[in-house]
């Protein structure tokens, strides 16, 4: 059975230490699969509201509201913070939500802590929820701790000592050279993860004025390797990508609704009407307005709501794959 392990992050959290948390996890996926066995881990980033969380560069995470799942479901529980007594201070519902589930057993407020929470169901384990500073500072703090470290021990308990320490090395050296001999399938497979991460960022953020440079910031990594890892994967480079993604949006709401084009450009992050016509056209050979005008509706069809095209076309992007 999998263990469920949950990260719970807040807005303005850090990238880099959020995401050694995952990434840790998802390196002992790959050290099971390919050793011919299943996957040990499944893995869940949550906050107080769910939806979009802004990252303290910028970068928009997609997270689960933490209102949907109750202690038992996590095999552990990660909290990044900033300053890991805002916990206590500034999300008392975070503490209620822990309180409902049981009593905390142990309750310390450092970098590291460890808040053992002893259920109400007699049944179930004891569920360690850790905290972690992620003020981004890749320095240890006092207590000697790193959100790396934190994972790492809870691999080692699960698995062995053995894969805890090849995972860290990876980490530690940063994918580098040295690594890539000894653990290239898992490399391999794990940086094909992450573009297909980074690709499903960029759908979810095209409205916004995103560059290359976030998209690769979004997976940690660096920008010259992810448009070559990028093009390689999808054929296409993250640009043209987020191109695509644009016109498909573009498209629907043109043959949809009847809103300005330049309301569209905005929506769709293309700058304004003006621009939009000049891309639409190299692209299509028409115009925005052409291309709406050719488009055939029934009679007794009605025309969409903004609101309605807006909603229908968010879920395209979520549910279908893109197309040429």
């Amino acid at each position: 059975m999998m263990k469920h392990i949950g990260l719970f992050v807040f807005q303005d959290c850090s990238m880099a230490s959020t995401g050694a948390i995952g990434d840790a996890f998802r390196l002992a996926n790959e050290f099971k699969r390919t050793a011919g066995e299943e996957a040990p881990y499944r893995f869940t980033v949550v906050s107080d509201g769910g939806g979009l969380v802004t990252s303290s560069s910028g970068i928009s995470i997609w997270t689960q509201g933490l209102e949907r799942y109750c202690l038992a479901d996590f095999h552990a529980l990660f909290v990044a913070c900033r300053d890991v007594t805002e916990v206590a201070e500034s999300n008392d519902r975070f503490l209620s939500w822990i309180s409902l589930q049981g009593s905390i057993a142990s309750f310390g407020m450092q970098q590291g802590a460890n808040l053992a929470v002893v259920c109400n169901d007699p049944l179930q384990s004891i569920v360690p929820i850790f905290l972690f500073d992620d003020s981004g500072d890749a320095a240890r703090t006092q207590s000697n701790v790193t959100p790396t470290d934190l994972a790492l021990a809870q691999i080692e308990r699960d698995i062995n000592t053995d894969t805890a320490r090849k995972i860290g090395r990876i980490l530690q050296n940063g994918y580098a050279e040295k690594s890539r001999s000894e653990f290239d399938d898992v490399n391999i497979t794990t940086t094909t993860e992450k573009i297909r991460e980074s690709a499903r960022w960029i759908k979810e953020n095209y409205s916004k004025a995103i560059s290359v440079a976030q998209a690769a910031e979004s997976v940690a990594m660096s920008k010259r390797n992810f448009q070559r890892r990028f093009k390689c994967e999808f054929g296409m480079t993250p640009l043209e990508y987020l191109l695509r993604t644009r016109f498909e949006i573009v498209r629907s709401m043109l043959k949809n609704t009847d809103l300005p084009v330049d309301k569209i450009a905005r929506r769709c992050g293309m700058g304004d009407g003006n621009r939009l016509g000049r891309l639409f056209k190299e692209r299509y050979g028409m115009s925005p307005t052409q291309f709406r005008a050719q488009q055939h509706v029934d009679a007794d069809e009605r025309w969409l709501t903004p609101e309605e095209s807006w909603s229908a076309a968010t879920e395209m992007l979520r549910q279908a794959p893109l197309t040429l």
